[in-house]
């Protein structure tokens, strides 16, 4: 499993977890803020990863 995959699914752990925690402890609870701070690092880890690979396979225009 490649790395991009690995990350998708710690964002699918990550989002189940935030759902739990927001049904037990409503919206406004620290758990569910602290774990919505992890979910969102763990996208924007995602798509830096999928820039970079993008970014590495473009050929220098000159």
């Amino acid at each position: 499993m490649g790395e991009p995959m690995q990350i998708k699914d710690r964002i699918e752990r990550n989002r189940q977890e935030l759902r739990r925690l927001a049904e037990n402890h409503g919206m406004q609870d620290n758990k569910v803020l602290e774990q919505s701070m992890v979910l969102d690092e763990l996208i924007n880890e995602y798509y830096r990863f999928q820039y970079k690979k993008r970014y590495m396979k473009r050929q220098p225009t000159a």
